[in-house]
């Protein structure tokens, strides 16, 4: 998940003691010569729970079923799971005990973008491979760093096209959260909507302490859009969509978020977001066998009343089964041939649909499906095959430039 930048969200959290908590941990270590050392980062207490809990969660059933069904090289993963508690001190703490007493083979982890930017430095330093499988605002590119989850232009671009084409949208008022994803969002749907016909009549960015957006929603009245498309995030942003069916505009002018999930949605009313439009690579009602099959796993591991889950989750459980197939493609642990074999486009076929690595850029291409709330559910109305990290792609290319480690603005 984005987030402010490093400097404000470390500001934020340094007062805060660093919780030293024990790992979760998947296998005894009492044979360790017989396992495969597995981290994992995420925030499964503090302020970003409501997507770091699923996504540890998904990791976790992803190694016990990667252990039921004999390991990895024949050998059991032993996963130290980490909750890091929305601290970025912990993530420093704890990235550097799984890089050096844990001595972990490869870690999924980090939730927003400030988390990865902490940790990304300490698994470049030691050498250990990094998975990264939160959407966000993109441009990363870094040989040790595999991303498998959506950026702008997966889960912008196809929403947008088909909406502007099939809705005739020709004016866009657009709102965003005050930090780089906003703005870098802000900027790819603008040209974006530039290509296809559309404007941009408005860009208001609003920092995350905002909760009154009733000065905004009485200038949407008065411009009278297309289209709303609302970046907002976190939890005092859920306050523009009570607000807006409170102002009586719902259904008046259609509203489409590229941030909304099952996150936001179980804190809503039904009624509240009715007709609300958003994308991502994996919805819980995707119709498949092959979902039926996972939920039906999940529910089984979690309880048959755990919270809905979304995109979150599928990312990082997929993640863990593209690293196991790379790592036995090549028959060994070393980091540098399970890199190269990533790059020849592996994937997985996942509860979303399949998913592979993008060689160039370390990020992944995969199905986006287009939703839009009906009774409270997300009611999948088009889908994508094999939609590219377009932005990522215009900027990132390792394999002409296999030392970069840094972040590009797409």
């Amino acid at each position: 998940m984005t987030d402010i930048s490093r400097r404000i969200m470390l500001k934020a959290t340094g007062g805060l003691a660093a919780s030293v908590a024990a790992p979760a941990v998947i296998k005894s270590r009492a044979f360790a010569a017989d396992t495969i050392e597995v981290g994992a980062l995420h925030d499964s207490s503090g302020s970003h729970s409501i997507y770091g809990k699923e996504m540890d969660d998904a990791v976790k059933l992803a190694v016990e079923e990667v252990n039921a069904d004999g390991g990895v090289l024949g050998k059991q993963l032993n996963l130290s799971a980490f909750d890091t508690g929305s601290n970025m001190q912990n993530y420093a703490q704890f990235a550097q005990r799984l890089v050096t007493s844990q001595e972990a083979s490869v870690v999924f982890g980090g939730v927003s973008s400030a988390s990865r930017e902490v940790i990304r430095p300490i698994f470049n330093r030691f050498k250990t491979l990094y998975f990264y499988n939160t959407f966000y605002e993109g441009g990363v590119c870094d040989k040790n760093t595999f991303v498998m989850a959506e950026t702008p232009a997966q889960m912008i671009s196809p929403s947008m096209t088909q909406l502007i084409k099939t809705k005739g949208i020709k004016r866009i008022y657009t709102m965003w959260a005050d930090y780089n994803y906003g703005y870098i969002c802000s900027t790819w749907l603008e040209k974006l909507a530039q290509d296809l016909g559309a404007e941009l009549i408005e860009k208001e960015f609003f920092p995350l302490d905002v909760t009154d957006f009733s000065a905004t929603i009485t200038k949407i009245q008065d411009a009278d859009p297309d289209l709303v498309v609302s970046g907002l995030v976190g939890g005092n942003h859920i306050g523009f969509y009570r607000q807006w069916p409170a102002a009586g505009m719902l259904g008046r002018i259609p509203v489409h978020c590229t941030v909304f999930g099952p996150w936001e949605k179980n804190l809503l009313q039904a009624s509240e977001i009715e007709g609300l439009t958003t994308s991502y690579h994996y919805y819980q009602p995707i119709d498949s066998p092959a979902n039926a099959a996972f939920l039906e796993r999940w529910a089984k591991r979690f309880g048959a009343d755990h919270p809905e889950i979304g995109t979150l989750a599928v990312c990082s459980y997929n993640a863990v089964f593209i690293w196991k197939k790379a790592v036995e493609a090549v028959g060994s642990l070393d980091r540098e041939e399970i890199i190269a074999a990533l790059e020849t486009g592996i994937g997985f076929d996942g509860p979303g649909g399949h998913m592979k690595v993008h060689k160039e850029t370390h990020h992944a291409v995969m199905p986006i499906a287009l939703a839009e709330v009906r009774d409270g559910v997300f009611n999948i109305i088009d889908e994508r095959d094999n939609v590219e990290p377009a932005d990522t792609v215009a900027v990132c290319d390792l394999i002409a430039n296999p030392s970069l480690s840094t972040q590009f603005q797409p």
